[in-house]
């Protein structure tokens, strides 16, 4: 049972796979030879690919550093107390600093309740919660508090929200705040709602003992006095607040009055004989000569305005600016103490102070009602911009100084200085993104197009992993005249001088700090001699802080005055590198061509295979025939000769 064999199933006696093997080993050459240039061009394809992202991105950040939207127009805005205020520029700002103090934030309506049982249901009815001119109204059909918050809640998205306080284990509160601030946007209660706010605490009747003014107007000239008595004592617990607009006008000039004349006398006369004259002597009055009118001493007083006390103190109230006109004061009663009228003391020689709309009125109402637990109150922030009181209804003031945004964090009352200025760290941020850039181009060129292992290893910011697919592509492109003209053209662009704007400004990247030897170091280092670019920090941020005007036309510049840059580094680098990068491309192109070659080469290879596959079937189909004979033959030789030695035997 040994002997058997079965041709194309069990291992052959003859070797004929063996036979098989080498001649299709011969057979394979082609196909072999195909798969070699399929490889090769796979990763010559991913070579250009990765060119031409390396270049498109370079291409990239060259125009951002030339186009509208070039970093160095950016602006930027710093406070000497970040604490009180921050400000954001955008680029339409100009350069500029200007003082500001915070004297009040704005801040929205909070109103806590009484404590009610954890377990309160909140009565059935429909419900209207207002904020200034907007509102949020639903029907609720009763239920518990935390149901309650969550249907307002949903339906008061951007103006009311509520939640619980758990200030005991069995008691709570509710919180309602309004989420618009300034003092026009109150938060008021009304329908089921009000009745609500009255049970629960949220809010009270307001007193109906209103004190009131003497009189609304008045005007106080240079070197007078005058009072504007209150209907009644105002307490300093009673939290209420004095409002009035002051204005200041100064006196116009006039001529000093004449003196009134001396005594008249008369004439004295005279006597006239034989032609001669004798006049009398005037008369003396023994009175002294006129004095010559002195001027005035002028008095500039700003503390004109104070309240008195119950006790008859003046305090005195905030100094009125300089040039004040129509000025808008408001002063909380209850950080005076208790006090009973509003004193004007004029004391200056050339101004009229007149007062008006002088009221006193309760900050915390709201219609015809007061918070029990007000958390905070509605109110407009206030600020002082070069000295002028500002009021606006929120934080974030946008509309005061053209691009820019100021924004108040917390009221100090001192002054603050803002500068609007270039914002140098965009600028520098870009540029070092530009150098990294050009770099990283500059690199994969020298890989591909250089047989020398160094290209790689002192390159140091590449890891393990990218060193080992950058050293499978290391001289791809020995020779190229592509990539070598792409190379002299970046190199010649960041080394040559260009036109700018005036005399003083930059005309070579190396005045900024950058160039290919812009860090100092002994002896000869090869990597600079690769086209690599250095940046002097120091000389950079110098040329950012102090000439940015000049950093921004040396990238980009239009030196023909037809509105379109013509001119810079980063124009120059934008121009050369488009006809390679862009659609349809060169880089593209390339990738393009390599694409029809792989795609012709693949259908070569299966066409080889399937010839492959035809001869081996055909080569095992014969060589099996051929063991079939042989193993026939065997068999007929074994039986005679058996059938010999049987007959010799016998």
């Amino acid at each position: 049972m040994s002997d058997i064999s079965i041709p194309g199933v069990t291992a052959s006696k003859y070797k004929t796979d063996e036979l098989i093997q080498g001649l299709m080993k011969v057979e394979r050459l082609p196909r072999d030879r195909a798969a070699e240039d399929l490889e090769s061009y796979k990763k010559e394809q991913s070579a250009w690919r990765d060119v031409n992202q390396q270049a498109s991105s370079l291409r990239d950040i060259a125009r951002s550093l030339y186009s509208y939207n070039n970093p160095f127009s950016e602006k930027t805005g710093t406070s000497t107390d970040e604490r009180a205020l921050t400000a954001s520029a955008t680029r339409e700002a100009r350069d500029q600093s200007f003082r500001v103090s915070v004297n009040q934030l704005a801040e929205a309506d909070a109103f806590l309740s009484n404590q009610v049982d954890k377990n309160a249901k909140v009565p059935a009815g429909n419900y209207t919660f207002g904020v200034g001119d907007s509102s949020v109204n639903f029907a609720w059909k009763g239920g518990n508090y935390r149901d309650f918050i969550s249907a307002l809640n949903r339906r008061g998205t951007g103006v009311v929200q509520a939640s619980i306080i758990q200030i005991t284990p069995d008691t709570q509160s509710l919180l309602v705040e309004s989420l618009k601030t300034g003092e026009k946007n109150r938060l008021t209660f009304s329908g089921d709602a009000l009745q609500f706010a009255l049970d629960t605490g949220l809010v009270k009747k307001k007193d109906t003992n209103v004190v009131g003014v003497e009189k609304t107007e008045l005007t106080a000239g240079p070197k007078t006095n005058d009072t504007v008595d209150f209907s009644a004592p105002v307490r300093a617990a009673r939290g209420l607040t004095l409002e009035y607009e002051v204005s200041v006008a100064l006196r116009s000039e006039e001529p000093p009055p004449e003196l009134p004349p001396g005594p008249d006398l008369g004439n004295p006369g005279s006597l006239t004989w034989q032609g001669i004259t004798i006049r009398n002597a005037s008369p003396e009055t023994a009175l002294p000569a006129d004095a010559p009118a002195l001027p005035q001493e002028p008095v500039n007083d700003p503390d004109v305005l104070a309240l008195r006390s119950v006790r008859g103190v003046a305090i005195p109230l905030p100094a009125i600016p300089e040039g004040a006109d129509r000025l808008a004061v408001t002063v909380p009663l209850a950080e005076y103490g208790d006090v009973d009228a509003l004193i004007v003391h004029n004391r200056n020689t050339d101004k009229t102070v007149t007062l008006s709309n002088i009221r006193i009125f309760d900050p915390k109402a709201a219609g015809d009602y007061v918070p029990v637990n007000p958390v905070s109150v509605a109110q407009d922030s206030v600020m002082k911009y070069e000295g002028i009181s500002i009021k606006r209804e929120t934080n974030e003031i946008s509309d005061l100084v053209p691009g820019v945004t100021i924004n108040l964090h917390e009221a100090t009352g001192k002054t603050e200085t803002v500068r609007i200025k270039p914002d140098t760290e965009t600028a520098k941020e870009s540029i070092i993104e530009f150098v990294g850039k050009y770099n990283r181009a500059m690199a994969e060129i020298n890989i591909l197009t250089q047989n020398k292992p160094e290209v790689i290893t002192e390159i140091q910011y590449f890891t393990s992993d990218e060193k080992k697919a950058e050293t499978e592509k290391l001289g791809l492109m020995l020779g190229d005249t592509t990539l070598n003209g792409v190379k002299a053209s970046m190199q010649r662009i960041t080394s040559n001088a260009y036109k700018t704007a005036g005399d003083a400004g930059y005309t070579m990247l190396s005045e900024l700090g950058i160039s290919t030897r812009a860090t100092a170091g002994a002896g000869v280092d090869t990597a600079r001699l690769r086209g690599y670019l250095e940046i002097d920090e120091k000389k950079l941020d110098d040329a950012l802080e102090n000439h940015m005007d000049y950093v921004k036309a040396l990238f980009g510049y239009d030196s023909d005055g037809d509105l379109i840059v013509d001119s810079g580094v980063g124009r120059q680098l934008d121009s050369i590198l488009t006809p390679y990068t862009q659609t349809g491309g060169i880089f593209a192109m390339r990738t393009s061509g390599l694409g029809t070659k792989i795609d012709t080469t693949e259908k070569k290879i299966a066409q080889l295979d399937a010839q492959l596959a035809d001869k081996e079937a055909d080569l095992k189909a014969k060589y099996g025939q051929m063991e079939g004979t042989l193993s026939s033959l065997q068999s007929q030789s074994n039986a005679i000769s058996n059938f010999s030695k049987q007959n010799s035997g016998n």
